[in-house]
Formats: structure tokens, sequence, C-alpha cells
């Protein structure tokens, strides 16, 4: 990397994180009072740009890690590789269409800064790979999520049940994350003191994510809080991330402590599974949801456990595909919550005669999730199907049912939610102008990923050879078979 490639990195991060910084001190300050959300989606766009450009100067990198700052057990203050190129603009389109779908009773002047302050948390987290940093922005990213579940009405008892969850988490993150640094597992002369904190850091990595037997705080979250919290406290996946730093971050020792993954491989598969059952019996449009977006968690969690690099790039395609598909789903069911109330799966709704445009966003965002052809997700399950059969049967054969259930539970909402009696003298609610833009670009993205997704597989071809210390040059096993997908034979 050149010098003015190395600034232009670091000048891109700092406006990433700077920008919803700075917007929500102005806000908390009272700056545009009245009408903040023209202002929070400008900040959101600022670093969505500033996201892209770190996107576009990496694709011209030889793919080496820039890194900054002091080296402190394996990482560094900032880390910008193939990872955080891929992952960082998605967050941020996460960001900026939750800010411009919300509806006006949700973007108060009390809650914008929370809702930006969150949103530099993330992006700061994703851009460093600090042991000590991750602790700090663990804290960061949890803090206004409390604080908003707490201060929604209804929301106490699902505040309750995040705060003992991320409390266990939190303190497993920074005494496994401390003994990582004093006794490094991948080091040749570890002990027992190392083997403790991957163990500490693998539970805490459960809790967050919500992997069973620590899920129940998943679907509370989305069914007590607002949805733009209980979506930018899960979609950006903060847990899947810190594991890809302590857990099989270091290239130069790729076993790391390959017991920890192991075990998270194998319960976040149940996880997957459990998750898209139970979300085929939810009573509640949130419940829904709240277990699919468990299981989807869960199934990125399976893949980043693998050995194959083709195991790997699946997992972060689904990582992004069922992300960018399940915030639209949200989006849209926070669209209907806002001119019909709670949405019910008791018995049929009726809702496509009163909201037609969004009936058809939410079935292709459901369609999206699951491997519609010419989709992300298609390319996805290909990837992490096929790494996962490749290595484990039962893995493969686990994923394949995961996927089929979630199916099953998104068609049911869709026509428990549209489908049934109409009243055709009712009023019928059109689409608002930012909720259509924000929802079509992300279908856009989602489509566009699937249909040209050369450039996104190679790059995390690149990045998951780094993870696991495999030469990208060098001919991989499944390596063949992603050729084939790519050139459509």
């Amino acid at each position: 990397m050149t010098g003015s490639s190395d600034g232009s990195l670091l000048v891109a991060a700092a406006i990433t994180v700077a920008a919803p910084l700075i917007g929500s001190a102005a806000t908390a300050f009272g700056f545009r009072r009245g009408s903040p959300r023209r202002f929070a989606v400008a900040v959101a766009c600022v670093s969505l740009l500033a996201s892209l450009a770190i996107t576009m100067l990496w694709s011209r990198t030889d793919g080496a890690p820039f890194v900054f700052g002091n080296r402190l057990g394996g990482g560094r203050l900032v880390c910008i590789d193939g990872i955080t190129a891929v992952l960082l603009p998605y967050v941020a389109l996460v960001e900026m269409s939750i800010l411009l779908v919300a509806p006006r009773r949700a973007l108060e002047q009390s809650s914008v800064p929370r809702i930006l302050f969150g949103a530099a948390a993330t992006f700061a987290l994703f851009l460093t790979s600090h042991p000590l940093l991750l602790i700090v922005l663990w804290c960061a990213t949890v803090l206004p999520t409390w604080v908003s579940v707490r201060s929604t009405p209804g929301g106490t008892a699902a505040a309750r049940v995040f705060a003992i969850a991320m409390s266990a988490a939190l303190v497993c993150m920074a005494v496994g994350t401390v003994l990582l640094i004093i006794d490094p597992p991948w080091a040749a002369a570890a002990g027992w003191v190392g083997s403790a904190g991957g163990w500490l850091v693998a539970i805490a990595v459960m809790v967050r994510k919500g992997i069973f037997p620590f899920h129940s705080w998943y679907p509370a979250l989305f069914s007590g809080a607002t949805m733009s919290t209980a979506l930018a406290a899960t979609m950006p996946q903060v847990a899947s991330y810190t594991a890809v730093r302590l857990l099989i971050g270091h290239v130069d020792h790729p076993e790391g402590v390959a017991a920890e993954l192991v075990v998270l491989s194998q319960l976040a598969l149940v996880t997957a599974t459990y998750g898209a059952a139970l979300a085929i019996v939810q009573r509640d449009l949130r419940s829904l949801i709240g277990t699919l977006a468990m299981s989807q968690s869960a199934m990125v969690l399976a893949g980043l456990a693998g050995t194959l690099p083709m195991e790997l790039n699946g997992a972060f395609c689904v990582w992004i595909s069922s992300g960018l598909a399940l915030t639209g789903i949200g989006l849209v069911s926070w669209a209907l919550e806002s001119r019909a109330g709670p949405i019910r799966l008791d018995t049929p709704q009726g809702r496509f005669w009163d909201a037609p445009a969004l009936a058809a966003f939410f079935l292709l965002f459901g369609l999206s999730g699951i491997g519609l052809p010419g989709t992300l997700s298609f390319v996805a399950d290909d990837l992490i199907v096929s790494g996962s059969l490749d290595e484990q049967l039962h893995a493969g054969l686990l994923v394949i049912l995961a996927t089929v259930l979630s199916g099953i539970a998104m068609m049911r909402g869709w026509f428990h939610v549209f489908g049934g009696p109409v009243d055709s003298e009712g009023t019928r609610h059109g689409i608002l102008p930012r909720e259509r833009l924000a929802l079509t670009i992300l279908l856009a993205v989602l489509f566009l990923l699937g249909l040209w997704p050369d450039p996104l597989v190679r790059a995390l071809d690149r990045a998951t050879g780094r993870l696991l210390g495999v030469s990208v040059a060098a001919p991989d096993h499944g390596m063949h078979d992603l050729q084939d997908l790519l050139q459509g034979r």
C-alpha cells in the first residue's frame, strides 16, 4: 500500500465514525430541533459514502491489512482489511435505512442522539481489532440499546432481560479478553490461562448472539423495543465480528482456539434450526422477525467456525444477505405497525388491500432471505451449504433444514399478514416516498450482489484466505465450485 492510500483510508475511517458522533452531539444540544430526520439521514449518508470510499480504496490494494497504532494481543487500534471493507458499507446502509423509514414519533429529539451514537460506536468497532478497545466498544454499543428499550412504553421487562444477558456477556468478554492478552493461546508456550480466556470470549459471543441456551433475550428485544433499536442492535452482528478478530483472526497461528470454535459451530447449528422451527409457531409479527433473526444470526456463526475458505465466504455472504433481508422485513413491519398497530398472526389480517406496496416488499424481502435465485442469498446458501457438506454432512443438512423451516415461517407470516378477507371500503395507506426509497435501495443491493456477485465473492475469497492462513493463489477444495457458480456453469 502506498502512503497516499494509507492516509486516504485513515481519513475515510475517521469520517465514517466522526460524522454520526458529531451528529449525535449536535442533536443532543438541540440542533435541528423538531425535524431531526433530514439531518440524521444526511449524517448517515456521509458515513455510508465514507465507508464505500474505504471499499474502493481497499479494492486497489494488494490485500495486506492496513493497521494503525500499537500492537496488543494480535490487534491494532485501527485495522482495515477485506472484512472491514465488505462489512462496513453494509452496516452503514442498515443504519441509514432505519433512519429513513422510522415513523415520526420514533425520531424524537431525545432518541436521535442515541441512534447516532450507537451507529458511531458500531462503525468504530468494525474498524478496530484492538482487544481492549473491543471491550470498550461492546459497552458503547450496548448502552444506547438498553436506554432505548427502557424508555419504550411497555419495554421494562425486555430491558431487564437485555440487561441481564448483556451484563453477563460484557463480564465474560472483559475477563476473557484480558486473559487472552496475558497468555495468548496462539503462542507456542500458551497455558491454561489463555485457554480459559478463549472459552470466556466464546461464551460472551454466544450470549450476545443469542445462541442456545442464551437465546431468550433475542425475541424479547424485538417484542419489547422499537424496531429501530432491535435492528440496530442485532443486524450488524457485533459478536460475529468479535469472534473473527479474537478467535480466528490470527493468521500466523490459524489453529487459534479451535475447540471453542467447534463448540460454537455446533450450538449455532442447533440454534439456527431451533429458531427457524420456533418462527413457524409465532403469534405476532415482531416475534416472527425476532426468531428468524436469531436463526439467521446463528447460521452466520456456524459458517465462521468452518475451516474451509468457501464456508467462511458463505458465512460472510449470509451475514450481508440475511441482514439486508431482515432489515427490509423489519422496516416493512414497522411501517405497517405505524398505520394499523401491532400485527397478530393468529388469523389472516387481510392487509393486502390496505398496503399492497408493502405487501410486495415484504414478499420480496422474505424470498430474498431464503435463497431466491438472482439475490445474494442464493449465492450465500450455495457457498455455505457446499462448504458445510464438504466438511461435515450433518452441518450441511442442518443448514438446509433451517433454510426450509425459515421459508415455511416466512410464507406463513406473509399469508397471515396480507391474506384473508379484506375491507374494500377501508382506508388504503400508500407507501411514503422515504419508505419506498429505503426499501428499494435495500432490495436493489440484494439483487445487484446476487446477479453480479463476482467482486464481493472475490474480495471475501482474499479475506477468508488470510484469516485461515491459506494462500489465495493456491488451489483450494471448493474454490473450483465457486468459480463455476460465478461463471454460471
